[in-house]
C-alpha cells in the first residue's frame, strides 16, 4: 500500500534532492540522488504523513542506523535518527535543542520537521566524532546548561521543534522539574553510550550534588501530579551515584543533620 505524502511536503519537495549514501572507498557521504549510483544510497528525503522508521546496517564500520519520522501531526511531529557504534549508542549535545520539550534527547539526533540536508549531515559528524573514553567540550557544555539553570526563576521553553514561540516557565519548582528531565536523559544517554571519561563522570556526579541540594530548598506539593518527575529523577541519580560509589554520598541528602554527621 502506498504512503501518502503532507501538503507541505507536495509544496517543498523539489528542494530536497539530498540523500543519505555509503561507499567502502567514501564512508558515508550526501550527494543529490542524481549523481549516486542506486547501491550506495542508503536513506532518500520523504515526506510520508505519520509514523515511519527504517534502519541500516554497515557492517564494516560496527554502524547501525535508524531514522524514525512521524510528519503531519502538529505537536507530535518529528523526526530523528538513533546510530550506533559496536552497539554503543552516540550521542547528540547539540545546545540548540536543549529548550525544546518534546521529542529531545541526546539519545538521538533530532531535527526541525523535513531537514532532511541536516540530519543526514548530523549522523554523518557524529559517527566521525563521538568517543566515549573521551568526551568533547560539547558534552561538558552541555552538563553545564543543566547547571546553570538550576541558579535561575524562569526559563523559555518550545513544546516542540515546529513551535515558532517559546512559552516561560515561571518559579523554583518547574525549573527544577525540567532539570529533572534533562539530567535523567543524559544519565540514560551515558549509560547506553558507555561511556568512560572520569571528567565527564565526575561532571554530572556534581550536577546531581546541586540537584539534590535544590529539592531540598523548594517547596514540594506532594498533591501536585508532576511531583512524580521529581521522583523518577532521585531514583535515576540514585542508580547513577551508586555505579559510581557515591551511594553514601546520596544518602547524605535524606539522613535528618545532627551534629554528629554534619
Amino acid at each position: 500500500m502506498g504512503r501518502t505524502n503532507t501538503a507541505i511536503w507536495e509544496e517543498i519537495k523539489s528542494e530536497h534532492t539530498i540523500c543519505l549514501c555509503y561507499s567502502e572507498s567514501k564512508g558515508l557521504y550526501v550527494s543529490s540522488i542524481y549523481f549516486v549510483p542506486e547501491e550506495e544510497i542508503l536513506f532518500l528525503p520523504h515526506g510520508y504523513k505519520g509514523f515511519w522508521e527504517r534502519e541500516v546496517q554497515i557492517p564494516k564500520d560496527n554502524l547501525s542506523i535508524k531514522i524514525k519520522t512521524n510528519f503531519g501531526y502538529g505537536s507530535m511531529t518529528y523526526m530523528k535518527a538513533i546510530v550506533e557504534r559496536d552497539g554503543k549508542r552516540l550521542l547528540d549535545f547539540d545546545k540548540s535543542k536543549f529548550f525544546v520539550l518534546n521529542n529531545s534527547s541526546i539519545m538521538t539526533l533530532d531535527v526541525e520537521h523535513y531537514a532532511w540536508k541536516k540530519l543526514f549531515e548530523k549522523i554523518i559528524s557524529i559517527s566521525k566524532g563521538f568517543d566515549p573514553t573521551q568526551c568533547s567540550s560539547s558534552s561538558i557544555s552541555y552538563i553545564e546548561e543543566i547547571d546553570n539553570i538550576l541558579s535561575k526563576k524562569e526559563i523559555f521553553i518550545k513544546s516542540s521543534f515546529i513551535q515558532e514561540k517559546t512559552v516561560k516557565w515561571t518559579g523554583e519548582f518547574i525549573v527544577t522539574l525540567f532539570a529533572a528531565k534533562k539530567i535523567k536523559d543524559l544519565i540514560k544517554g551515558c549509560q547506553l553510550a558507555n561511556i568512560t571519561d572520569e571528567y565527564f563522570i565526575d561532571k554530572i556526579n556534581e550536577l546531581c550534588h546541586k540537584w539534590l541540594q535544590k529539592i531540598q530548598n523548594i517547596n514540594i506539593d506532594l498533591r501536585d501530579n508532576r511531583t512524580s518527575q521529581l521522583s523518577d529523577c532521585l531514583f535515576t541519580i540514585h542508580d547513577f551515584m551508586i555505579r559510581n560509589e557515591k551511594g553514601l554520598e546520596f544518602l547524605g541528602y535524606f539522613i535528618p543533620k545532627t551534629e554528629n554527621n554534619k
